[in-house]
C-alpha cells in the first residue's frame, strides 16, 4: 500500500511538473506569436492594404459613364451647354453623353434610351447596297419633333448589318425616314424587324439620368405616358440599375392655381413616391441653392418663388421661352444631380 501510495504520489507530482512545463511552453508560444504578428504588421498591411477609398473607386469594373436622356432640357436649350457636362466635370471628368431632342414626349425618349424596342418596315423589304432605303413603317417616330425640320440620325444594326436611320423634314413634304447600310448589303428585312440602337446598347451599364415628360404636360394621358416610359427605360438598364429620375419642370406661366400646375404637381408627387431616393425634385431653388451659384433674386424672381416656380432670372428668355433655363438655372439642376449621385454612390 505504501509503495502504491508512493507510486501514486510520484505520478501526481509528474503531472504537476508536466502541467507547469506545458504552461510555460504555451505561454512562450503565445508571447512569441504576438511578438511575431506585431513585427509583421507592416508586412501584412503591404500584402493586404487598408483602403479608405469611396465605394465607386474600389469598383474598377463599374461603368463610370453618365448618360443623360430627355428632351431639349437635357441638351441645355436656352443655355450654352448640356447640364450633363457640368455634372461630369464636377465628378472628376467622368465620360458623359447627353441625348435629347427638342419637343419630344416621353415615349419617344424611351425608344432612344432603349427601353422601348424599335421596329421598322422598309420599301421592298430589302437593303439596297449602300443606298438609302425609305422606311415605310416605324413602331415609334423616335427622331421626330413638332418644333423643327432639323435632320436627326442614329446608328444601329438590323439583322446584324450596321446601318444609320435618318430623319429629314420640310414644310412641303413633311417627314421622311431612311435606312442606309454602313457597308454593301442586300439583306432581306421582313416587316416589323427590330432595329438595335448603338447608343442604347452601349449605355445599358451607365448611370442614367432620365428627365422625361415636359412635353407631355397638358395632355390627358401625361401621367400614364411618363410613368410607362420611365418604367420601360429603368427595366432596360443593366442590373443593378443605377439611375436618377428628374421631376417635371414647371413652365414660367404654370403658376399655383393653374390646371397645368396641378397636373405637374400630381405627376411629380407620383414620381417621388415611386422612385424615392432616386428622384430629384424640380421645386423652386432654396435660398442656399441660390447662394451657392451667387445669385440674388429680383423682386420679379421673388414673385415667381412665391408662386412655387423657378424664378424668371434663371430662365432663358421668359418673353419668348417660358420653359428653358439659362446657364445659372441649369447649374441648379446640375448641383442637385451631383448631390444625388454622391448620395447614392453612383
Amino acid at each position: 500500500m505504501i509503495e502504491g501510495q508512493k507510486t501514486s504520489s510520484h505520478i501526481k507530482n509528474s503531472d504537476n511538473s508536466l502541467s507547469r512545463r506545458r504552461f510555460f511552453y504555451h505561454s512562450g508560444a503565445a508571447i512569441f506569436t504576438t511578438t511575431l504578428l506585431s513585427s509583421c504588421e507592416g508586412i501584412i498591411d503591404d500584402i493586404f492594404p487598408k483602403t479608405d477609398k469611396p465605394e465607386e473607386e474600389s469598383a474598377p469594373d463599374r461603368d463610370k459613364t453618365l448618360a443623360f436622356f430627355g428632351d431639349s432640357l437635357t441638351i441645355g436649350a436656352g443655355g450654352t451647354k448640356p447640364y450633363g457636362s457640368v455634372v461630369a466635370a464636377a465628378l472628376n471628368g467622368r465620360p458623359v453623353l447627353s441625348d435629347g431632342i427638342v419637343g419630344q414626349v416621353a415615349s419617344r425618349i424611351a425608344v432612344r434610351q432603349g427601353g422601348t424596342p424599335l421596329t421598322i418596315s422598309i420599301e421592298g423589304d430589302k437593303l439596297n447596297g449602300i443606298k438609302p432605303v425609305k422606311i415605310t413603317k416605324l413602331s415609334n417616330q423616335f427622331l421626330s419633333t413638332p418644333t423643327n425640320y432639323d435632320e436627326y440620325s442614329r446608328t444601329g444594326s438590323i439583322g446584324g448589318v450596321r446601318c444609320t436611320i435618318r430623319r429629314t423634314a420640310n414644310a412641303e413634304l413633311g417627314e421622311n425616314y431612311t435606312i442606309t447600310p454602313a457597308t454593301v448589303s442586300v439583306l432581306d428585312v421582313p416587316a416589323d424587324s427590330e432595329f438595335l440602337l448603338d447608343d442604347a446598347s452601349r449605355l445599358k451599364t451607365a448611370t442614367q439620368i432620365l428627365w422625361y415628360g415636359r412635353n407631355n404636360i397638358g395632355k390627358s394621358d401625361a401621367e400614364e405616358q411618363i410613368i410607362a416610359a420611365l418604367e420601360s427605360s429603368i427595366a432596360y438598364i443593366t442590373a443593378p440599375a443605377r439611375y436618377i429620375v428628374l421631376g417635371v419642370l414647371l413652365a414660367q406661366s404654370e403658376r399655383k392655381g393653374t390646371e397645368n400646375y396641378d397636373q405637374v404637381k400630381a405627376i411629380n408627387e407620383k414620381l417621388a413616391a415611386k422612385y424615392g431616393k432616386s428622384f430629384v425634385e424640380m421645386t423652386p431653388p432654396t435660398d442656399a441653392e441660390l447662394a451657392e451659384i451667387s445669385y440674388s433674386p429680383s423682386s420679379d424672381d421673388m414673385t415667381d418663388l412665391e408662386n412655387l416656380n423657378f424664378p424668371r432670372g434663371l430662365r432663358a428668355d421668359v418673353a419668348n421661352d417660358e420653359i428653358h433655363l439659362n446657364d445659372k438655372g441649369y447649374q441648379i439642376i446640375a448641383n442637385r444631380v451631383i448631390a444625388k449621385i454622391k448620395e447614392l454612390k453612383y
